[in-house]
């Protein structure tokens, strides 16, 4: 599994002129890694898993406050 993780992988992050321009750091135990918006680069997967999960997270969140906002 720990191989797994350390592999490397195709990410891109969304790039714009205003809330998503800056990069982006992510740490995983302790270990960081800071990735550049509007192209392509290669991190471990441990750090595109943990991105993926904060979309997951954001997705979730608008979901609830959409609802609660109808209730």
């Amino acid at each position: 599994m720990q191989d797994y993780l350390e592999e490397y992988v195709p990410v891109r992050l969304f790039k714009d002129k205003e809330k998503y321009s800056d990069d982006v750091f992510v740490a995983v135990n302790g270990e960081g890694c800071l990735i550049r918006r509007g192209e392509t680069v290669y991190i471990k997967r441990k750090f595109a898993e943990v991105l993926e999960q904060s979309d997951r997270q954001d997705l979730y969140a608008a979901g609830l406050m959409d609802r609660e906002a109808e209730a």
